[in-house]
């Protein structure tokens, strides 16, 4: 019973923070994880109607001398994507005799409740679609299935390794990655003219020179550095210690950082407001007041609706990036809670609808980017090169290898992502103390630690 009452509190803290991200998100919006969380635009190309449930990269069908009951619940998929999941479920369910699948579609506004109750009844869903946020919050509660464990090494195989190391905590992995919508770089090709810029920037810092001479040249700013967190995650520099007991960024590196973008906004060749803020970041683009802005290639489409002169003009390269050189790709996983009756099961279908196969058709279906690596290097990517969105698609693919989700993997992430962020606040924005400000943050984030 303990172990009961302990699982709902667990979902109950999980889910809250779910919920109140975005409850009122569509399923469009559920699907973007870049920037702009209200443009991915549906692709109009057909699911090959030949897809088959048999897998060439590891899944296999599940044999069964008794029926097997699945329950696999998604967020915000339906009614946009019903016959296509449907057709993928008969698909697996002609190739497993004796598996069922009962597919259940959630709103963001009622998975709480609806989980809570399943758990609380005993009756857990076997494979649940959660972002990584979430799903590591879980598994560090033991509440989900340790796929590095329980998977076997063909169904482990097939992912980008950045991407299926989202959710890995110590030796055991709690997820297969599933759909995401990289960042990548949209530029203003006519000011790059007008500045004389003829190399496209790489990094942050290494492009503040650049900056320099965007603005003196144009009055344009090159970038709006992003929210200062995921900086910090960009940059390689730690906000919690390895074993996520205490704040980890108050450090010389994070001192010289902070310094270093002061200069440049003090001085106004950098937005010294709104880092990482997307709607304001797009009406400076738009307006030409911004010469590059990060986003999944879906923004695309609101960019050319409402300023398509600026459309015209638009080049695209890889996303800026820190040290670490690995962009932003916010992730949607799939998970096999412990509490399910079928392990086996539940992860070989785990493992059919985020294979290869399922990933590219659902890429056919939507401007999403699969978590393979055979999916993501496939000629339907590249397929299109003389439109921009067919060039912001290949584009996408190939900065998915090199991107990863940026998730603490602890309760209370939102909160600790409130907390540095006013590092930013009060360093940049309100010219505070820099040290002092790290110090307050720092004490505050070891506080939500101890609750």
């Amino acid at each position: 019973m303990k172990k009961v009452i302990s699982l709902l509190l667990i979902l109950t803290l999980a889910l809250g923070m779910l919920s109140g991200c975005g409850s009122s998100k569509t399923t469009k919006d559920a699907l973007s994880g870049g920037g702009d969380s209200t443009s991915t635009a549906k692709e109009t190309q057909n699911v090959d109607n030949e897809d088959t449930a048999k897998s060439s990269d590891g899944t296999q069908p599940t044999e069964s001398t008794e029926p097997v009951n699945i329950e696999f619940w998604t967020i915000s998929l339906q009614p946009t994507f019903t016959d296509f999941f449907n057709k993928r479920i008969a698909d697996y369910e002609a190739a497993n005799p004796g598996v069922t699948v009962k597919w259940t579609d959630l709103p963001y506004e009622s998975i709480q409740e609806k989980l809570v109750t399943a758990v609380a009844g005993g009756k857990s869903p076997d494979v649940v679609n959660l972002n990584t946020q979430m799903a590591l919050t879980l598994a560090g509660k033991n509440a989900l299935v340790d796929l590095n464990a329980e998977a076997t090494d063909d169904q482990k195989g097939i992912y980008v390794e950045s991407l299926y190391e989202s959710t890995k905590i110590g030796d055991s992995v709690y997820a297969f990655p599933w759909y995401a919508s990289p960042n990548i770089m949209m530029y203003n090709k006519e000011l790059f003219e007008k500045a004389g810029i003829t190399e496209i920037p790489t990094s942050y810092q290494s492009a503040f020179d650049m900056a320099k001479t965007m603005k003196e040249k144009t009055g344009a700013y090159l970038y709006n550095p992003p929210e200062f967190f995921n900086l910090l995650v960009e940059e390689g520099i730690p906000i919690l210690n390895e074993d996520n007991t205490a704040a980890a960024f108050n450090t010389s590196d994070t001192l010289n950082l902070l310094n270093a973008f002061k200069t440049m906004t003090d001085a106004d060749y950098l937005p010294k407001t709104n880092w990482g803020k997307w709607d304001n970041e797009l009406k400076l683009f738009e307006t030409g007041k911004l010469a590059i802005i990060s986003s999944s290639g879906s923004s695309l489409s609101r960019i050319k609706d409402e300023a398509p002169d600026v459309y015209e003009k638009i080049g695209l390269a890889k996303p800026l990036t820190g040290n670490i050189g690995l962009s932003r790709n916010a992730l949607m996983n799939v998970v096999v809670p412990e509490a399910s009756k079928n392990h086996e099961a539940a992860i070989n279908f785990a493992s059919y609808i985020t294979n290869d196969e399922s990933q590219l058709a659902f890429c056919k279906e939507v401007a999403i980017f699969p978590s393979t690596t055979k999916a993501g290097a496939d000629s339907y990517f590249v397929s299109d090169q003389t439109s921009l969105e067919g060039q912001a698609r290949a584009m996408s693919a190939q900065v998915s290898v090199t991107s990863k989700d940026y998730s603490l993997g602890v309760e209370g992430q939102g909160d600790i992502q409130a907390e540095v962020n006013k590092v930013y606040e009060a360093a940049i924005t309100s010219n505070k103390d820099i040290q002092a400000a790290l110090d307050k943050e720092e004490a505050a984030v070891n506080n939500i630690l101890k609750k």
